[in-house]
């Protein structure tokens, strides 16, 4: 199911180190079902990466988790700045939650963050 509803792996953060990269240099931000680390102008490009912990839950808990965080993300990265480096982890309140729910909370960080284009 390649497409558009999926995020190319150039903007994906993959290595042990860039995600270290994002909580060294990166700013932090909490919200209600996320925390949010933003760096802005990384020299990759514009990436994401999602972090669920154990403490979440269980595997299908972890994965719901991932897949609420990616798709609140990709339905609003228009709406982002170009250069960035985001990693945003999961906290146990997101689960049993609406993608609804998730996205309005990500938008609240975004907007904190300063990361999101004046339009």
């Amino acid at each position: 199911m390649q497409g558009s509803r999926t995020l190319p792996k150039r903007e994906r953060l993959q290595r042990g180190y860039q995600f270290r990269g994002a909580y060294e240099h990166g700013r932090k931000f909490v919200g209600r079902f996320v925390v949010l680390y933003a760096v802005d102008d990384p020299p990759a490009g514009r990436a994401l990466g999602v972090v669920t912990s154990r403490k979440i839950g269980g595997a299908v808990i972890r994965n719901r988790a991932r897949r609420l965080l990616r798709e609140a993300y990709r339905l609003n990265k228009q709406k982002l700045k170009t250069n960035l480096q985001i990693v945003m982890v999961a906290r146990s309140a997101i689960n049993g939650k609406h993608r609804q729910d998730v996205e309005a909370d990500l938008l609240r960080l975004f907007l904190a963050a300063g990361i999101l284009n004046e339009t």
